[in-house]
């Protein structure tokens, strides 16, 4: 755990220090925040409003108290929706996401947005949830 925030700190000071350079923040697409989402279970499953999303950004880290690893929520570009387990399936460490996958900073393990293996040490895809949209919600079968 202690690894992983020092990542974070060091990848905000680089942003910072470059953003202090005059290089357009546009250009640092992996220093924008993700919108984060705390959502309650509820009859195993949760809801997560439409409103929620920014127009900038297509996902959502979703939250829950009773489970351990967060859940990336995206919004496809043919109005269909993934849910993907943030949790490495190589030996169950978080990820992170960025812009075109999910990332694990403790072995190196990369996914695409479909939850498929893009770099071992991984070899299995991310655990995948059901998605459906009730009108203003978007609803994650757990």
């Amino acid at each position: 755990m202690q690894n992983r925030r020092e990542f974070i700190k060091q990848s905000c000071s680089l942003c910072a220090g470059i953003a202090g350079l005059g290089i357009p923040t546009t250009q640092l697409t992996g220093c924008a925040p993700m919108p984060i989402f705390k959502a309650e279970i509820k009859k195993n499953s949760v809801q997560v409003p439409l409103s929620s999303f920014i127009e900038s950004n297509n996902m959502i880290t979703v939250s829950i108290n009773q489970m351990e690893f967060n859940i990336l929520l995206i919004k496809k570009f043919d109005g269909n929706f993934a849910a993907l387990e943030m949790k490495c399936s190589h030996q169950a460490n978080p990820l992170t996401a960025g812009k075109t996958g999910l990332y694990c900073s403790t072995h190196g393990s990369a996914f695409d947005l479909e939850g498929n293996v893009t770099k071992e040490p991984a070899l299995l895809p991310l655990k995948i949830y059901k998605t459906e949209l009730n009108n203003s919600s978007v609803e994650i079968f757990l």
